[in-house]
């Protein structure tokens, strides 16, 4: 839809899975012909050279002057779509935009849902989910959506081994996976520490950081784990570390559908992660990855243990992921987006 105007808009930068998905969705669009501008809270953001408007930190109490300032940008730029990412915008679409506004859903703790369900429906602005886990749990509290997919970025080159373990400290001949991760509670990275504790023969980097930072580290301690495992913080060539792993560690609670692991799958590493809401949707148990219960640090060790011991099974794993990973191409992901603009305008969503 050349000279479509789209407005995106993301209620914070910063490393996280949204905000690459806003990056990367800004670039397609633009790439497709449309004039993409980006209202953006404080954090760094990638725009893709698209024009970037800066809203305030968006809080309970900061809510009204944000609507304030995002009515403005709709006025200045005048955009065909709305497009905002995270629900907790709903409200202020529906103020700035509600006849052009859709909002998408990139992942909700379930112990949230009905409180996130009753406030996007109060607003009226047509709902996307990111995949099929959200989408489900959006039903489940009387929302309905329709899944637009996420991006898969290009993948640098991997780093190489002898570099990846000599910068961090692990033995040559080490199996390494990596978890790119914040350390919160839903991405649950104790319970990864006492998984990795079960898979003797695996080192891994904990990449990330967070509220969580200071336990996380004192469980490595308290498991005699320092040396194998490592948290090292946000890296600035983080994807390029995890392109030169073997495995992808994840222990999430609950998710999307999480850019990281469609990094790992396009970047041939095999993935080992928690069957949660979101990634049990984006990964298939045995074809392209091995999943384990929520929780549970015995099953997603024996899994990391299993991944780590067996490389044909790495190898089968990043060959299923590979045919898997096809459909979240950009220009594919684009496509469901420009569909999704058109239902919007027309007024026939979902």
């Amino acid at each position: 839809m050349p000279g479509l105007r789209v407005l995106l808009v993301v209620a914070n930068g910063g490393p996280g899975g949204m905000q690459v998905q806003v990056a990367l969705l800004a670039r397609g669009l633009r790439e497709s012909g449309c004039d993409v501008t980006v209202a953006t809270g404080p954090g760094d953001l990638d725009a893709s050279g698209a024009a970037v408007e800066p809203l305030s930190a968006l809080t309970a109490r900061s809510a009204p002057r944000v609507a304030r300032e995002l009515r403005a940008i709709v006025r200045r730029t005048a955009p065909d779509v709305v497009h905002g990412h995270g629900l907790r915008l709903a409200p202020l679409l529906a103020l700035a935009a509600r006849h052009r506004a859709l909002v998408t859903c990139h992942g909700i703790d379930p112990r949230r849902a009905r409180r996130a369900a009753r406030l996007v429906r109060a607003s009226g602005v047509p709902v996307a989910a990111c995949g099929e886990g959200p989408r489900r749990l959006l039903a489940a509290h009387g929302v309905r959506s329709r899944v637009l997919d996420n991006a898969v970025p290009a993948m640098p080159p991997g780093l190489a081994r002898a570099e990846l373990a000599s910068r961090f400290g692990f033995a040559a001949h080490a199996v390494v996976a990596v978890s790119p991760a914040r350390l919160t509670e839903q991405k649950d990275p104790l319970t990864l520490v006492r998984a990795l504790a079960r898979a003797e023969a695996l080192s891994c980097l904990l990449l990330g950081d967070g509220p969580l930072a200071p336990a996380v580290r004192g469980e490595v301690d308290r498991l005699g784990l320092a040396g194998r495992v490592v948290v090292a913080g946000w890296q600035p060539d983080g994807r390029a570390l995890l392109a030169g792993a073997d495995l992808l560690a994840l222990a999430s609670r609950w998710e999307g559908q999480p850019t990281v692991v469609l990094e790992a799958m396009a970047a041939s590493v095999a993935v080992v992660a928690t069957s949660c809401p979101g990634t049990a949707d984006t990964v298939v148990d045995g074809i392209s990855g091995l999943l384990a219960p929520v929780g549970d640090p015995d099953a997603l060790g024996a899994a990391l243990a299993r991944a780590s011991s067996d490389a044909p099974l790495r190898e089968r794993l990043a060959e299923g992921a590979r045919q898997q990973v096809g459909r979240h191409a950009l220009s594919c992901v684009v496509a469901e987006h420009l569909d999704a603009y058109a239902r919007v305008q027309a007024r026939s969503w979902p």
